[in-house]
């Protein structure tokens, strides 16, 4: 991946075959539980075998989720960009695009307003540029 260290997650029930391929394309591995990844444990064996202490998760909401019922979230950080993604069957704002990006379609987005409001909500308001 870019020439990204990768490092996979796996229980205990594994093949063989498997392992086999992931040290053929030196991928390296964890393993973090007998038959359920333990996601303490995960954390745990990063910091102490590779030396990582922070993650950035970038999971969808049964990644995220799963990861938030362990108590394993300490920080949550929002991007909101001003693009419009219409791809097909996944969960959007938009859905069914005929084009996958927002200036193949002709929509751009300008920064109108920004406002704090109660109970740390922030409302973000955009408007098409002419």
């Amino acid at each position: 991946m870019g020439g990204d260290h990768i490092i996979t997650i796996l229980t205990e029930k594994v093949s063989s075959t498997y392992l086999a391929h992931l040290q053929s394309r030196q991928i390296s591995y964890l393993f973090a539980g007998r038959e359920r990844i333990d996601l303490p444990l995960v954390l745990e064996k990063l910091a102490t075998q590779f030396q990582i202490k922070t993650l950035m998760l970038e999971g969808g909401g049964k990644t995220n989720g799963t990861m938030l019922r362990a108590g394993l979230i300490d920080e949550l950080s929002l991007l909101v960009a001003p693009v419009t993604d219409g791809s097909s069957g996944t969960p959007a704002l938009f859905d069914t695009l005929d084009c996958a990006s927002p200036e193949a379609a002709g929509v751009r987005w300008r920064l109108h307003s920004l406002e704090r409001r109660a109970g740390d909500v922030v409302w973000l308001r955009y408007r098409q540029n002419a």
